[in-house]
C-alpha cells in the first residue's frame, strides 16, 4: 500500500516537473518545489477531502479579499453546486514578483488551494510566470467559483454532455443536466479556433503523438473529429488559446474526462456505420481575441466568466442537440473514421 503511494506520488510529481521550464528569475529549484506542491494535490484528489483546504490570503504583491469571503468549506472538485447570485465570490488580485513570491503564496495556500487558483488563471504550473498577476478567489469551494449552472433542464433528457465554453476557456460536465465536473482549458490559436458547433467522442487512446507534429505527445486523448484532428487531451495550459484547434486540459481533468465519457458503437459486421454516437460535446462560442482575458476582470466583475443556462440552451438548439441525436444504422461522417 505505502508503495503505491509513493510510486504514484512520484509519478505525479515527475509529471509536474517534467513540463516545468525555467523562466527568468524563477530558478529551478523553486520550481520543483511547487511542483511537489501539485503532485501532492493531484495525489488528494482521489479521496474525499476531510476538510476545507488551508485559504489564507495571500500578502505579497496581493490586494486582499474580504475575510467573509473564505468562511465557508470548501467542497470536492466534482460538486454540482453554484453559489446562489447574492452570494458571488469576491477576488483579488496577487503580482509574481519574484520566485519566493510565487512558493510563498503556494505554502500558505496550500496544495488543493494553489491548483484552484492556477486552474482560475487557465494556467498549469509551468505557465506562472515572474511578472504575471494571479486572480486568487476570496474561496476556494469549486463549486462556487463554476462559472456554469447547476443544472440545465434542456439537459435533462442527455445521459451524459460536454460543453465547451471558448469565450471563457472552460469545459462543464452534465449527467442528466446536473453539473458534476468544469475545469480550465486551452482551445484553438486564433490561427487555427476551435470551430463552434456539435462533436462527439468518437474514440480514445490513453497516449497518441500527434499527426501535426511527432514532438507533442497527447495524454488521455479523445478524439472528437478524426479528419480535423480535433480532441480533447492533456497539454500545456499558458492562460489564453493557444492549441492547434484541440480542447486541452489540465492533467487530472483529462483522466476523468477520459474514464467518463462514452465512445461510439459501430454497427457489427459494418465499421462505416454507427451504432449509437458517443458523448455529445457542443463548443457553444468563440473566444475574443485581442481583448482583456475574462478571468482577469473578475476582481472587478465577478460575474465575468458566467455562462447562463441560456446561452447553452441556445447553443444547444442551435447545433440540434436533443436526448437522441443517433439514430441506429446512421452513416458515419467522413471525418469521423479511425485511420
Amino acid at each position: 500500500m505505502v508503495s503505491n503511494i509513493f510510486v504514484n506520488s512520484w509519478g505525479v510529481f515527475w509529471q509536474a516537473a517534467r513540463l516545468m521550464r525555467p523562466q527568468p528569475g524563477l530558478p529551478v529549484r523553486p520550481l520543483l518545489a511547487l511542483a511537489a506542491l501539485i503532485a501532492a494535490a493531484a495525489i488528494g484528489c482521489g479521496r474525499r477531502p476531510g476538510g476545507a483546504p488551508r485559504s489564507e490570503a495571500p500578502t505579497p504583491g496581493a490586494t486582499v479579499a474580504s475575510p467573509r469571503d473564505t468562511a465557508g468549506a470548501a467542497a470536492p472538485a466534482d460538486t454540482a453546486a453554484v453559489a446562489p447570485a447574492d452570494t458571488l465570490p469576491r477576488y483579488a488580485t496577487f503580482a509574481i514578483t519574484d520566485e519566493k513570491a510565487l512558493s510563498g503564496l503556494a505554502r500558505r495556500l496550500g496544495p488543493d488551494s494553489f491548483a484552484v487558483v492556477l486552474a482560475l488563471n487557465r494556467i498549469d504550473l509551468a505557465h506562472a510566470r515572474q511578472g504575471d498577476t494571479l486572480v486568487v478567489p476570496g474561496t476556494f469551494d469549486r463549486a462556487r467559483l463554476s462559472p456554469f449552472p447547476d443544472t440545465l433542464p434542456a439537459a435533462r433528457a442527455l445521459p451524459k454532455l460536454l460543453v465547451v465554453s471558448a469565450r471563457v476557456q472552460v469545459f462543464g460536465a452534465y449527467e442528466s443536466g446536473r453539473l458534476c465536473r468544469w475545469g480550465p482549458t486551452s482551445t484553438g490559436r486564433q490561427e487555427k479556433p476551435t470551430t463552434p458547433g456539435l462533436y462527439h467522442t468518437n474514440w480514445r487512446q490513453r497516449r497518441r503523438v500527434s499527426t501535426f507534429n511527432d514532438e507533442w505527445v497527447l495524454n488521455w486523448y479523445v478524439n472528437l473529429s478524426n479528419f480535423d484532428g480535433i480532441s480533447l487531451h492533456q497539454y500545456e495550459l499558458p492562460g489564453r488559446p493557444a492549441s492547434h484547434s484541440c480542447v486541452r486540459l489540465l492533467e487530472d481533468d483529462a483522466a476523468w474526462l477520459y474514464h467518463w465519457v462514452e465512445t461510439w458503437k459501430l454497427v457489427p459486421g459494418d465499421r462505416r456505420k454507427i451504432a449509437e454516437q458517443g458523448t455529445p460535446v457542443v463548443v457553444m462560442d468563440e473566444y475574443v481575441f485581442g481583448g482583456r482575458k475574462p478571468w482577469k476582470r473578475l476582481p472587478e466583475d465577478p460575474r465575468a466568466t458566467t455562462v447562463t443556462a441560456e446561452e447553452i440552451e441556445a447553443a444547444l438548439g442551435r447545433w440540434g442537440v436533443t436526448g437522441g441525436d443517433a439514430l441506429p444504422g446512421q452513416a458515419v461522417p467522413h471525418d469521423s473514421l479511425p485511420h
